[in-house]
Order: structure tokens, then C-alpha cells, then sequence
């Protein structure tokens, strides 16, 4: 094994890889620093120089997860804007996370983990949830007049809980991912039952 010829963010990547693998399969108590590096097929002296405990290792993943959220965090509601336009474009933002396999993979291994520690749980919780973003969405196109939410918290939560139902936490079991097609048609179903649910001119007719 040639360790200098594997660039620093690949060898990151491999060592997060087969730490998933490893907490996945074993457990974060019962897993083993030694066999995370054997599985990656680096040294421990270089396990150790990116990450400096099982814990750092474990919160490292949990940072990884969340930064691939990123595209969902900066979205915003452009005033005037067709909101079904900007609730498609958010909902797909998450979509095409959610399409990623190595994202079920550190899904399944970060919630089966955090399920043993509320600790953990907690502090995964904090950097995972996008909730506030469709939540903010909601809000502002409600503000906007395109919309009538009169609780734009419980809003947000049902509008990414649609999406998840099917693209998310059904595949937590099977380490699957939707196809595209199956994505685009979870979301095209979330966003028309947003809409009809909370559309302002819907609400004006008093439908």
C-alpha cells in the first residue's frame, strides 16, 4: 500500500467511508479504530493525524452529512417569484441529496448511533435539521400573499415530511435510493399537495 499516492481529501474520504462501514456494522462502542484503518488500507499513524478519537471521527461523519445539505441551507424565497416554481427548486435541493448512496449510508449509521446515545442524538440533530429552511419558505410566501399559512412551523414540517416519507425513510431500511423519475414524481406530489393545501386564492374563495 502506497499511501503517498492517495491525495489527502481522498484518503479523508476513504477513512470516513469505512468508519460508516464500521460504525454500521459494529456499533460506535464496539468499533475499533484498528479495523477502521485496515479498512480504509491506511496506517493507524495517519488515522490518527485526521482524526484523533473514535468521538472526533464519529462527529467528522455528522459534519460530512451536513455539509452536503448546504444547497438547501441557502435557499431563499424570492418575493413576487411563482411560488410553485421555489417550492420545486427546494424540494429538489433535498432531493438530490437524497439521491446520494453514501448519504443513506452515513443516514443509517449516524441514526442507529444516535438511537443508542441521546447525547450524540442531540447534538446530530442541531446540524442536520434543514427544517427552518422550508419552514422560512412558507413563511415568507405566506407574507408574500402566494400562499396562506397560518402556522408556517407545522408547514415546513409537513412540506419535508412529504419528501421524506418516500425518499428518505423507507430507504434508511433498505440502502436504496429513488431513481430520478420516482424522485421527480415525490416531489411534484409534495409540492401540488403544499399548494392545494395552502394556496391564498384557494383560501379567498373559501374552497
Amino acid at each position: 500500500m502506497n499511501e503517498c499516492s492517495v491525495p489527502n481529501a481522498s484518503k479523508r474520504a476513504q477513512i470516513i467511508e469505512a468508519a460508516v462501514a464500521e460504525f454500521q456494522e459494529k456499533g460506535f462502542a464496539a468499533s475499533s479504530m484498528d479495523r477502521i484503518s485496515a479498512r480504509a488500507e491506511v496506517s493507524k499513524r495517519t488515522l490518527y493525524k485526521y482524526f484523533e478519537s473514535k468521538e472526533n471521527l464519529f462527529r467528522s461523519i455528522v459534519i460530512e452529512l451536513s455539509s452536503r445539505f448546504a444547497e438547501v441551507l441557502e435557499i431563499r424565497y424570492e418575493k413576487g417569484r411563482c411560488v410553485r416554481e421555489q417550492l420545486t427548486e427546494l424540494a429538489w435541493a433535498e432531493g438530490r441529496i437524497l439521491m446520494l448512496p453514501d448519504v443513506i449510508a452515513m443516514s443509517r449509521m449516524v441514526i442507529s448511533e444516535t438511537l443508542r446515545n441521546p447525547v450524540l442524538a442531540a447534538e446530530a440533530q442541531g446540524k442536520l435539521d434543514k427544517t427552518a429552511t422550508f419552514i422560512d419558505m412558507l413563511r415568507d410566501a405566506s407574507e408574500d400573499g402566494q400562499l396562506q399559512i397560518g402556522n408556517p412551523e407545522q408547514a415546513g414540517r409537513e412540506f419535508i415530511g412529504l419528501i421524506k416519507a418516500r425518499a428518505f425513510w423507507p430507504m434508511l431500511f433498505t440502502g436504496q435510493v429513488l431513481s430520478r423519475s420516482e424522485m421527480a414524481e415525490t416531489i411534484e406530489n409534495s409540492v401540488e399537495m403544499m399548494i392545494s393545501r395552502y394556496d391564498a386564492k384557494t383560501e379567498k374563495a373559501g374552497v
